[in-house]
């Protein structure tokens, strides 16, 4: 066994093996650090637990183990053992070596030297994974059964049928008053009961049932019992009773019971048909040939179909999900069918049925033999929209994935993993060249990352200022090597009160031609407030900067902006470029945007050029500059810090976007 670690290299003395193998074997990580937080000592769970090697955390701070969204947490747990107290089964979370989140109970005790005084803090950590996956399935089983019953009682207070539950030891644990009734006393007086106890005349009858369906986890319908009932001796009724499995998870923890009084066949007829069309889940049955016999109101409103559209139609004809040429996309349907061919109980969590307008329908669908009596007379089937239900998952696991891309955004900034790029954009009427800057993001593994995959969470969770801010820098520098760049805003950073303050520092302290500057806007950031956008354009003019505005002709209120703000670029948008050869539509907005400009001062930017013939026509309509990957590719400043734009090699028409 390989001595503890310690911050000298050394292994305790041996007057301490006891301790020493105690601390070594702990299944906790237990790890020492000095007032400071350097970590001083680190035993093999804690290397388990968090993924570092003692030699890696030993002198470190403990400080790299707490996440990002706990920036105070360790300074006051220190602080507790600065005053000497211990902070017990502390749960909070820690980050491995590899940036996965670990959930953990922390102790945190003062250490104290031969005077008495603190001399450092020792930490046992406990990993709460199992717990907390534990947690989360206790509380979805729970979450599960408090549906089932309160769906139970709901169909208690209301249904004017015999409903009860009983456990696997036969007992009655819920039951309404209409079952009650039958049973010719009251439900305080059944509930713990055993069923035998309750109808001992009926039992013979109905026990072989209840046990096929807890060894057979199947459901059992529609099964006919006679007999005098308690609340009406000398007559003799009919029921119809249908037994069912009650889940929790895998494990069935009881029968579900259903009773039927059919002894006025007509009344139970009508009783059925109010029931089937009150409910809220769409119902129907079909026959043993997968024709449709009946279909509820709730079925009818979801599909679309009327009643008699589908009676006597066979179900896969029209309401399960098909192509073109007939055939069942989904393996859930082979899955229905079995059925009327296997007489087996069907549950499909995420199934889709075919609407009559075409569009198909997400259900849950549970599905069971119809019987009558002993003879199987085809399927039921019942269903429910959970269109909203996968909506809201996806919703969650989209904001997941933004709360994930929030942390690596973080990172990128914080490290100093954000790139810029170049793209070249060039004139057409004996200009000064310039180019765009490009946001990137470089990850852990050297991957380069579009903008389009974060900077749409960096806008939404606040980081786009910081992100605008480190760009404005970084453009600083390069127009005071004489280089000429354009640089875009978002809308939150046009709002701040400091970002114009902050321009003209950098410009100054770094001796820039502001000149050199232009700061492109879209219609979007100038409509988020309008009075804060417009004093931001005048305030980049007023040292020397330019303003594009980006996107030009694509808003309502482009041409007010051209009218009030000192603009001296307008982009025209790659929706009216793309086309432009083949659209006579886009070849006259295109000249129309160079009037304006022309007429307000203005010069213009053709974006999106991908081939000669497009170049040719914004020569011949007067546009000033082109940006597109016809004349450049976006590249990294690396690739052109000469600042030599027009020595890059054109990219032709066919290739696609980085």
């Amino acid at each position: 066994m390989r001595p503890i670690a310690t911050s000298n290299g050394l292994p305790l003395l041996a007057a301490e093996p006891f301790l020493s193998a105690l601390v070594r074997s702990s299944d906790d990580a237990i790890i020492g650090k000095t007032p400071d937080g350097r970590v001083v000592f680190w035993n093999d769970a804690a290397e388990r637990l968090y993924g570092y090697e003692a030699a890696e955390m030993l002198g470190n701070d403990i400080a790299i183990l707490v996440p990002a969204n706990r920036p105070h947490e360790l300074s006051h747990l220190m602080a507790q053992v600065a005053q000497g107290r211990t902070v017990r089964g502390f749960h909070t979370e820690r980050v491995r070596n590899n940036g996965a989140i670990v959930p953990v109970s922390i102790t945190v005790s003062p250490v104290f030297g031969h005077d008495g005084t603190i001399i450092g803090a020792s930490t046992i950590a406990h990993d709460l994974s199992q717990y907390v996956e534990q947690v989360k399935s206790l509380c979805e089983a729970e979450r599960r059964t408090a549906e089932a019953l309160s769906t139970l009682e709901t169909l208690q207070s209301s249904a004017p049928v015999g409903l009860g539950f009983v456990d696997r030891e036969f007992r009655v644990v819920h039951m309404n008053e209409m079952l009650a009734a039958v049973n010719g006393s009251s439900v305080a007086d059944q509930i713990g009961k055993t069923v035998v106890e309750i109808v001992p005349e009926f039992w013979p009858q109905i026990e072989a049932v209840y046990r096929q369906v807890l060894e057979n986890d199947e459901a059992v319908l529609n099964i006919e019992v006679t007999g005098e009932s308690a609340a009406e001796p000398g007559r003799r009724r009919f029921w119809l009773a249908s037994y069912y499995p009650v889940h929790l998870d895998a494990e069935v923890i009881g029968i579900g019971i259903v009773v039927v009084d059919v002894t006025e066949r007509r009344k139970a007829d009508e009783f059925r048909s109010i029931a089937m069309n009150q409910m809220v889940e769409g119902l129907l049955t079909v026959d043993t040939q997968g024709c449709l016999t009946s279909i509820n109101d709730s079925a009818v409103k979801m599909l679309g179909w009327t009643e008699q559209e589908l009676l006597g139609k066979k179900m896969s004809d029209f309401i399960l999900a098909q192509e073109k040429g007939g055939e069942s996309i989904e393996e859930g349907n082979r899955e229905l069918l079995k059925v009327r061919s296997e007489g087996r109980h069907v549950r499909l969590d995420d199934h889709s049925y075919r609407c009559k307008n075409g569009s198909l329908l997400s259900v849950a669908i549970s599905a069971s033999p119809l019987l009558i009596g002993s003879s199987e007379e085809g399927a039921v089937v019942v269903f429910r929209d959970i269109t909203e239900e996968k909506s809201e998952r996806l919703r969650v696991r989209r904001e997941l994935d933004a709360l994930t891309w929030v942390g690596r955004i973080r990172e990128a900034l914080d490290e100093d993993r954000l790139l810029l790029y170049s793209q070249p954009i060039v004139p057409l009427t004996g200009s000064q060249p310039s180019e765009e800057l490009l946001l990137r993001m470089k990850g852990r593994n050297n991957e380069i990352i579009a903008p389009g995959a974060f900077l749409g969470v960096a806008e939404k969770y606040g980081l786009i200022t910081e992100i605008d801010r480190w760009v404005v820098k970084q453009a600083v520098r390069l127009a005071a090597g004489g280089r000429h760049v354009g640089v875009n805003l978002s809308a939150e950073s046009i709002g701040t009160n400091d970002l114009l303050m902050l321009i003209e520092n950098e410009v100054d302290q770094a001796g820039a031609d502001p000149s050199n500057l232009v700061f492109e806007i879209t219609e979007t950031a100038l409509m988020r407030d309008i009075d804060k956008g417009e004093a931001f354009a005048r305030g980049v003019v007023d040292l020397g900067c330019g303003v594009a505005l980006d996107d030009f002709g694509t808003g309502f209120g482009t041409f007010t902006h051209v009218k009030k703000l000192p603009i001296k670029f307008l982009k025209i948008d790659i929706e009216f470029v793309r086309d432009l050869v083949s659209s006579s539509a886009n070849q006259h907005v295109v000249k129309a945007i160079v009037n304006l400009a022309r007429g307000f001062g203005c010069q213009t930017i053709a974006e999106g050029v991908e081939d000669g013939e497009t170049l040719k026509l914004l020569k011949d309509f007067d546009v000033d500059f082109a940006q597109g990957f016809h004349l450049g590719r976006p590249v990294p400043l690396s690739d052109c810090a000469s600042g030599a734009l027009g020595s890059r090699e054109p990219t032709r028409i066919g290739s696609s976007p980085p």
